[in-house]
C-alpha cells in the first residue's frame, strides 16, 4: 500500500533511475481522465512531471470499456476478425457471434438477459437468454435480442418461398405464465408494421434441445423472422432458454445450416494513382477553399497542415487538385486529423475541380465522410456523383461549416483506381472502438499478411482498409488482427487499471489482466485497484473489495491499493469519513460517483510514479 500522499495537486518531483523507458497507462475512464477538468490533468499527464526528469506515459485510457475491451487493445488478449466474403444463403447475420452483440433490453414489462454462453460437442454456439419479469402484455419479442438485424425488412417478390429454422432448449427456471415459444416469419409493411405469420414453427419446453422449421409463401413485399415468447399478461415470468444457431432462406426446403459470418478475403489491391502529402516542405500543393469570396486560412506548422475556419462560415476548408478521376473508380484517402481549437464536423469529399461541387457519392450514397474526432481516418468513394451532375472527380477536400474552428492535417494519402481497398469486418472478438457509448476509432495492423487499418463508423460498423498495393487473400473466420499499438508498446512500462466495468464478471477480470500482464517484456507493469462507486450496493462493493483482495493475492507488490490511497488522502470532514467507513472514495476527491477530480487524479499520479520508481523502472 502506498498511504499518506498530499492532497495537494503540486507534487514534488520524483527522480527516476538513469535508463528510462516510456510508460503506457492502460485503462478505462479513469485513465482518460474523466472528470478532471482538463485532459492535461488526466493521472497520466500528471504522473508524466513527476518523474526526474519527466517521463513520456502514453494515456491508453477509454471510457466505458470492459477489462477484455482494454486487454484487447493491450494486446493480451488477440483481436479477432472475419471479413465480408461470398453472400450466404443464410439471412440470419449473426448465427456465429450474436452473444456478442446481444444488447440487454425488456419488452413488455419483460427483461432479456443474456446469462450463459458456450458451445456443444458439435461446436455450434449457443446463448442463454433469462426473460423474467412481470408480463404487461400477451408475448415478448426476444429476436431483436438474438440476431440483432433479423428484425429488420426484406424486400422480396411476393409469390416467393422463404423457410426458417432453429433449435432451443429450456434450461432454467420454469414455465409458469409461459404458454410456448415460436420462431415467426412474418410479413410486414414497409415500415416494419407486423401484417400476418406465414410460419410459426412452436418449440417444446420440456428440458430437451429440439429442432423447427417452417416455409411460408409470401404475398406482401416484405418478410422477417424473430423469437417470440407467448405469456399470460399480468403474470410473473421467470424463464431461461438455451438458443443454438437458426437459419432463415430462400425457398420452400430447409438445408443444411450455414453459420454466419463465415471466411472471406480481402482482395488484391493495385492503384493507378497514388500520392502522399507530409507537410515538413510546405503546403504540398494544398490551397485554401475560396468559398463566398472568403479564403479559408492555411499554413504549416510542425510538419503538418493547419486550417482554420476563422468566421465560422460554411464549406471553409482546403482543397487538392486532382487530375481528372474517371465515373465509378474507386478513390481512398487516408489521413491524420488533430483538433487544435473548437469542435465540429469535417466533411472530406471530391470535387468537380478545386472551388466546385460535390463529385464522389460514399458507400451510404451521400457525397462526403463526416469525421469528429481526432486520429487517423481511413475512407473510400465512388468517383462521380449524379445529383450534383458531375460524372468524374478533379479534386479533394476538407472542409467544415458553421463552427469556429482550427484542426491540422498530416500524412494524406490520396489513390484511385478499379479495385476497392476496403472490405467490411463482420465479425470482432471485442468493441475496441467503443468509447463511452460512442462508435468512433481506428488501429493501423496485420490481417491476413496484409497491412492495413481497422475503423469504425458512428453505427459502429467496422471495415479494413489496406494500406497498400498488392495481391489479396484469404482471411477464415476469427482470424487474429494484430495491432500495431500492441505489439509496439510490449516493452514498455505499463499500468494497468481494468475491471470496473465488468467487475460482476471476477473470473473474466482476473484472465484478462493476467493476460494482460503476461504479455508485458520482462514483468515491468503494475495493477491498480478496482475503485467502487458511491451508487454502487452494498452487495456489489463487497463483490469488487473480493476481487481487490484476490488481484493483491494474485500481483503481491505489482497491487497497487488505489482505493486506500485515496481513503487517506481526503480532506478529513465527516462526508469523507463516512465514505471511507463505507468502502468509497472520499467524496472530496471526485466529481461524481466513481470519476475523480484534478485532486484526485494528483493522488492516484503520485502512487503509480511512487510505485514505478520504488521498482527501479
Amino acid at each position: 500500500m502506498f498511504l499518506g500522499l498530499s492532497m495537494n495537486s503540486v507534487q514534488p518531483v520524483r527522480r527516476a533511475s538513469a535508463k528510462q523507458r516510456s510508460i503506457v497507462a492502460f485503462g478505462d475512464s479513469l485513465t482518460a481522465g474523466a472528470g478532471a477538468s482538463s485532459p492535461g490533468l488526466s493521472y497520466p499527464a500528471v504522473a508524466a512531471s513527476l518523474f526526474n526528469p519527466p517521463r513520456t506515459v502514453i494515456n491508453r485510457g477509454i471510457g466505458g470499456q470492459t477489462s477484455t475491451q482494454i486487454a484487447t487493445r493491450q494486446g493480451g488478449v488477440p483481436l479477432m476478425v472475419a471479413v465480408q466474403g461470398a453472400e450466404s444463403k443464410n439471412l440470419f447475420p449473426h448465427t456465429r457471434d450474436w452473444m456478442i452483440f446481444f444488447e440487454a433490453g425488456a419488452v413488455n414489462g419483460l427483461a432479456h438477459e443474456l446469462v450463459a454462453t458456450g458451445i456443444d460437442e458439435a461446436g455450434l454456439p449457443y446463448g442463454d437468454v433469462r426473460v423474467h419479469g412481470t408480463a404487461t402484455a400477451t408475448f415478448t419479442d426476444i429476436g431483436r435480442q438474438i440476431y440483432a438485424s433479423i428484425a429488420a425488412n426484406r424486400e422480396v417478390e411476393p409469390g416467393s418461398h422463404w423457410t426458417i429454422s432453429a433449435e432451443a432448449q429450456l434450461v432454467g427456471d420454469s414455465t409458469a405464465g409461459v404458454n410456448g415459444f415460436s420462431l415467426l416469419l412474418i410479413q410486414a409493411d414497409e415500415p416494419g408494421g407486423y401484417l400476418n405469420e406465414i410460419a410459426s414453427p412452436a418449440f417444446l419446453l420440456d428440458g430437451t434441445r429440439n429442432a423447427v422449421s417452417g416455409s411460408g409463401q409470401a404475398t406482401h413485399a416484405f418478410v422477417r423472422s424473430t423469437f417470440l415468447l407467448s405469456v399470460t399478461a399480468g403474470s410473473a415470468v421467470d424463464i431461461t432458454l438455451r438458443i443454438f444457431p437458426g437459419q432463415f432462406e430462400a425457398g420452400a426446403l430447409r438445408t443444411a445450416l450455414e453459420l454466419t459470418p463465415g471466411d472471406g478475403t480481402i482482395g488484391a489491391y493495385n492503384p493507378t494513382f497514388s500520392i502522399i502529402s507530409r507537410f515538413d516542405n510546405g503546403a504540398e500543393g494544398w490551397t485554401p477553399r475560396l468559398q463566398d469570396g472568403h479564403a479559408t486560412p492555411l499554413h504549416t506548422e510542425n510538419g503538418k497542415l493547419v486550417v482554420r475556419n476563422d468566421d465560422a462560415g460554411s464549406l471553409r476548408g482546403c482543397e487538392f487538385a486532382l487530375a481528372v478521376v474517371p465515373h465509378g473508380r474507386t478513390i481512398r484517402v487516408a489521413f491524420d486529423l488533430d483538433y487544435i481549437d473548437g469542435g465540429g464536423t469535417i466533411q472530406i469529399g471530391g470535387l468537380q475541380a478545386t472551388g466546385g461541387s460535390w463529385a464522389t457519392e460514399t458507400s451510404e450514397g451521400g457525397p462526403t465522410w463526416v469525421v469528429d474526432y481526432s486520429g487517423h481516418h481511413e475512407v473510400t468513394f465512388t468517383s462521380g456523383n449524379d445529383a450534383f451532375g458531375n460524372a468524374s472527380c478533379g479534386a479533394i477536400a476538407f472542409v467544415t461549416s458553421g463552427s469556429l474552428v482550427t484542426w491540422s492535417l498530416d500524412n494524406i494519402v490520396i489513390e484511385w483506381g478499379d479495385e476497392n481497398p476496403q472490405v467490411p469486418i463482420t465479425y470482432r472478438s471485442a468493441d475496441i472502438f467503443l468509447d463511452s457509448g460512442f462508435h468512433r476509432g481506428g488501429a493501423p495492423g496485420t490481417l491476413a499478411g496484409i497491412r492495413g487499418t481497422l475503423a469504425t463508423d458512428a453505427g459502429g460498423n467496422w471495415r479494413f482498409t489496406r494500406g497498400s498495393a498488392g495481391d489479396g487473400a484469404d482471411v477464415p473466420y476469427a482470424t487474429t488482427f494484430l495491432l500495431d499499438d500492441a505489439i509496439s508498446r510490449r516493452g514498455d512500462i505499463q499500468w494497468i487499471w481494468a475491471g470496473r466495468n465488468n467487475a460482476h464478471m471476477p473470473a473474466t477480470v482476473m484472465a484478462d489482466i493476467a493476460a494482460m500482464a503476461g504479455s508485458v517484456a520482462g514483468g515491468r507493469y503494475l495493477v491498480g485497484s478496482i475503485l467502487p462507486a458511491a451508487s454502487d450496493a452494498p452487495a456489489v462493493i463487497d463483490h469488487i473489495m473480493r476481487l481487490n483482495t484476490d488481484l493483491a493475492a494474485v500481483y503481491g507488490s505489482r497491487f497497487l491499493d488505489l482505493l486506500a490511497v485515496l481513503q487517506s488522502s481526503g480532506d478529513g470532514t465527516s462526508g469523507d469519513a463516512e465514505d471511507v467507513g463505507a468502502g468509497l472514495v472520499p467524496r472530496s476527491l471526485r466529481v461524481d460517483a466513481i470519476h475523480l477530480n484534478d485532486e484526485g487524479y494528483a493522488v492516484v499520479a503520485a502512487a503509480w510514479a511512487d510505485a514505478t520508481i520504488a521498482k527501479g523502472w
